[in-house]
């Protein structure tokens, strides 16, 4: 049965006057020095070894992006002006989500409309409406977009993404070849010269600009550079699209002495095209640089699912790619032209797969797209990401378009939320009350994520944490974080769920030295954020503590 409220039994009630007797404002608390996340002296956005591992920081505090995408094809060639303001509404849409940041793509396109002529009106537009929202940004460099058929245009207006003077000078700027020796005009050569110069000029621009404009406020805090890798696109099986057989590639293919296409591609794009342009962008502003991957795998060694990916191989050549994120997308049945005819119901199990997967060296695993429809699972793999594996970003793609499910976005033209966009806005806001804490002690045993095991299912299982039982309860997709980073020192952020807790303590007398907290962290301390709901039962020695919506609970004694 159910609990609720304070008032159902004399046990419970002195608890709950122990709480009330604390400040509502500012939540006094004991250990509170184990909550205390280790800031950093560097107030640009960087990555710092804390507990262990990379931490992404931004105005010296720890800070994970909680994030979704927006598109860009009505950011329209020869109007680019006219239309900057297309996705506008989406701004105020996100921050009822509970987004802490957006991703916004800015084309190559934009920034260089004439050669050697820049424009930053878009990103400075970009700003200043996440500065508006009070929302942080993750800027998506696309002078390269991977996802279709072509890598530099899909279109002339809405999907050009490098400058039409590229486009429209193929002697210039040569055309990759395919393996039948088919030119494709709407992918590039990287191993020509002149784009690779022409690029790295422009994103040297980009990063000036941004420093010029952001290097106080800290508002754009990463750059994903390209969206995903590879040689041509689409067709990503077909050996004869593996890699680039213009004259310039098939010469450093022999003289570099390579046999396998795969292996080439990830070496020749990574050597000689990213690696130039994160080193350029680093030293003008060496905020993180990132890559998004295609999920899935053409061949078992590569980590990356395009030709000209591989998570090791531009680790090893770029060091200013600060991490490679997944694009994960979930589905039971792939219809040829890739869409979903059927949703996944993905397991915890499956859900870990691709960020196991992209544990490679020094990467740090993040998810750079994930579905974006009505189903459960990209809320389950939210909490998975970020408490199992301190992803710093999770994205779903995208805020108006649904994917691989279709017409299920998550905001509708009006700006009104739909579909997904609830279940989303559960998982944010939950995790956003304790997110320094969580990220903090991600990946250790002292906490643990529990959900049930396939979405919908109602579940009770009991996991130790930092050595406590603890038993926790689900229902409809309820799933809860629980950290114990010391002795007696709990933390419960989730929702539809209640977690059990069994001590000698929880009883009388020595019950009134508990206290159960309902709590947000604002900065440096614990803020009080309305009454919890728990029940002491002190036959069984047992404390109980109810989520029903999303919050978190802060329990010691």
């Amino acid at each position: 049965m159910r609990r609720c409220g304070c008032g159902f039994a004399f046990s419970t009630l002195l608890a709950c006057v122990s709480l009330a007797q604390q400040a509502p404002s500012s939540t006094s608390h004991r250990g509170s020095d184990v909550w205390q996340v280790p800031r950093s002296r560097d107030l640009m956005p960087h990555f710092e070894q804390v507990n262990g591992r990379q931490n992404l920081y931004v105005d010296g505090r720890p800070f994970t992006v909680l994030a979704a995408e927006i598109p860009w094809w009505d950011l329209i060639y020869g109007r680019y002006k006219q239309t900057e303001t297309a996705y506008d509404y989406l701004y105020p849409a996100a921050v009822k989500i509970g987004l802490n940041a957006l991703k916004v793509p800015v084309k190559w396109s934009m920034i260089e409309p004439e050669k050697g002529i820049y424009d930053f009106s878009y990103v400075d537009h970009a700003r200043d409406m996440a500065e508006k929202h009070h929302l942080k940004l993750v800027l998506n460099w696309f002078g390269h977009y991977a996802s279709g058929d072509g890598t530099i245009y899909a279109s002339l207006t809405g999907n050009l993404y490098t400058p039409m003077y590229i486009v429209e000078d193929e002697a210039t700027y040569p055309r990759a070849v395919d393996g039948n020796g088919v030119v494709h005009h709407n992918a590039a050569s990287y191993d020509y010269e002149p784009i690779i110069e022409r690029e790295i000029a422009a994103f040297r621009a980009f990063m000036q600009h941004i420093k010029q404009v952001d290097s106080e406020t800290h508002t754009i805090v990463m750059i994903q550079v390209e969206n995903e890798i590879a040689v041509f696109g689409v067709d990503r099986k077909n050996p004869k699209m593996w890699r680039d057989h213009s004259p310039a590639a098939n010469k450093r293919f022999a003289d570099h002495g390579f046999s396998d296409d795969l292996t080439f591609s990830a070496w020749d794009l990574s050597y000689n095209w990213i690696r130039r342009i994160t080193d350029a962008g680093a030293e003008i502003y060496a905020i993180p640089f990132f890559h998004n991957y295609v999920g899935g795998k053409i061949a078992d060694w590569m980590v990356g699912g395009a030709p000209g990916e591989d998570v090791h191989t531009y680790l090893q050549n770029c060091p200013h790619i600060s991490f490679i994120g997944v694009n994960s997308y979930f589905c039971a049945e792939w219809r040829p032209d890739n869409s979903c005819a059927q949703e996944s119901e993905a397991s915890v199990g499956e859900l870990r797969e691709p960020l196991i997967r992209y544990q490679v060296g020094r990467n740090l695993p993040a998810v750079t797209e994930i579905n974006s429809g009505a189903t459960p699972l990209t809320s389950r793999y939210a909490f998975i990401a970020v408490g199992e594996f301190g992803v710093p970003i999770f994205a779903p793609w995208a805020l108006t378009v649904s994917y691989p499910e279709s017409d299920q976005p998550y905001v509708l033209s009006d700006g009104s939320l739909a579909n997904g966009a609830f279940a989303l806005r559960d998982t944010y806001s939950s995790l956003s009350k304790a997110l320094p804490q969580i990220s903090y002690y991600a990946t250790t045993d002292k906490l643990k994520v529990f959900m049930s095991r396939s979405p919908g299912q109602s579940f009770s299982a009991t996991e130790n944490v930092n050595g406590f039982p603890v038993t926790v309860s689900g229902r409809n997709n309820g799933q809860v974080i629980v950290v114990h980073p010391a002795a007696h020192e709990f933390l419960v952020v989730g929702y539809r769920v209640s977690a059990a807790f069994k001590d000698p303590i929880f009883q009388w007398p020595t019950m009134r030295k508990l206290r159960v907290q309902k709590v947000y962290w604002a900065g440096d301390h614990w803020v009080g954020d309305g009454e919890p709901e728990y029940y002491v039962d002190q036959t069984n020695t047992t404390l109980e503590v109810d989520l029903d919506t999303p919050q978190a609970v802060l329990i010691f004694w």
